[in-house]
């Protein structure tokens, strides 16, 4: 196993992001795909807080009746 290393690093190179030329359409589309990818943990993540905060107040204003 450790004899075919060599040869597998030989075939391991970065995506275009970070090897290819900067003006590439393939670069930009990349880049535009990890961009909607982390809008989409940002909403997610601030869906998931807000209905936490919203069950924090509920449960307050139940408290306090």
């Amino acid at each position: 196993m450790i004899l075919y290393l060599p040869v597998y690093l030989n075939i391991l190179t970065a995506c275009a992001v970070c090897y290819g030329a900067p003006d590439d359409p393939i670069t930009k589309s990349l880049n535009m795909s990890i961009l909607s990818l982390l809008l989409t943990i940002v909403f997610v993540l601030s869906c998931i807080f807000y209905g936490i905060i919203t069950l924090i107040k509920k449960s307050n204003n139940i408290k306090g009746v």
